[in-house]
């Protein structure tokens, strides 16, 4: 499985193009929105999405000079999910859903300017200011958004050394696990309580690589699903018990505590589930695993890991 998911990548970012001539010092990428000529070895490079552009880049040890951010509730403009990283000396060019002025943009006189799938017009918003290149981290997986990233930078084989450590991080769980792994049924979907719904989580970005790389039993209810969030009554919850579910919640505190998670387990019918009456609903904290990165994948992972290679774990609450 493992050697499948990185040869996908390397194929996907090494499809050949159309031919194209482009001037010297650059090359044809082929990227979600079509083919576009980038600098070899590009300088100032902005992006137009923090969690999903300025975080995989740092991550390869490319540092933007710009990049749009988000403004808090308290005013403050951060770029998001980047603990560990320093920022300073990147300038904040407006907020990723205004999206920013093509002024912010230009000033900034950038030799490159990635973009994510929103908002679509980006293209042509910047494409006479530099080349924009679109990248997508939904509808693809998202190891094979990693890898573009790293080909647009000359870095594919720091992305390799990334994928290494997480997949010698699964296979270590998948090897603690042993037989365990093939008779324990994993739920994994986030609610809206307030409006009777939940949905399964969907099989795309950090979550959907964890879970196709340890490949764990599902229920039926959860089997096939696709990238379009699908919700569901909370009348169906049943149909989710496994022997084992994990609710993605974003609102963990440091200690791991979640008014979501205590809205969800304390309905009644969630409450009257056999995976419920047996403790064996866990948190997920989602805000670790959102964006486009191997450390939010690997952080995932860690998660999961810690509630599956438990010894007390009841894993006869379903049939499988």
């Amino acid at each position: 499985m493992k050697t499948l998911h990185k040869t996908i990548a390397l194929l996907l970012v090494a499809t050949p193009a159309a031919a194209q001539d482009c001037p010297e010092g650059q090359r044809l990428f082929q990227h979600y929105a079509g083919e576009t000529c980038i600098p070899e070895n590009p300088q100032r490079i902005v992006t137009l999405q923090d969690q999903n552009g300025l975080l995989p880049l740092m991550e390869l040890g490319v540092r933007p000079v710009g990049s749009a951010g988000h403004i808090t509730s308290e005013g403050e403009r951060i770029f998001r999910r980047m603990e560990g990283y320093d920022t300073s000396g990147i300038e904040w060019i407006g907020t990723y859903g205004g999206p920013p002025e093509a002024e912010a943009v230009a000033a900034m006189e950038p030799d490159l300017i990635v973009a994510s799938p929103w908002p679509p017009e980006a293209p042509e918003l910047y494409g006479e200011i530099a080349p924009v290149v679109v990248i997508d981290m939904f509808e693809q997986p998202l190891d094979a958004a990693l890898y573009q990233f790293a080909d647009l930078v000359g870095r594919t084989d720091r992305a390799a050394e990334l994928e290494a450590e997480f997949l010698a991080r699964a296979e270590e769980v998948r090897d603690r696990l042993g037989t365990a792994l093939e008779t324990t049924t994993v739920s994994v979907l986030t609610s809206s309580i307030e409006d009777g719904q939940f949905y399964p989580a969907d099989p795309t970005q950090a979550l959907g690589l964890i879970l196709r790389e340890l490949d764990p039993i599902r229920p039926q209810a959860e089997s096939d699903l696709g990238s379009d969030r699908e919700y569901r009554s909370i009348e169906t919850i049943g149909d989710h018990s496994g022997d084992v579910m994990f609710q993605l919640v974003f609102d963990a505190d440091e200690r791991g505590d979640s008014d979501e998670f205590g809205a969800f387990t304390s309905h009644p019918l969630v409450a009257a589930t056999p995976v419920a009456q047996a403790g064996q609903i866990y948190p997920l904290d989602g805000s670790r695993m959102v964006g486009s990165a191997w450390g939010k994948v690997m952080n995932g992972l860690d998660q999961i890991a810690d509630v599956l290679t438990r010894e007390d774990l009841n894993r006869d609450l379903v049939t499988e």
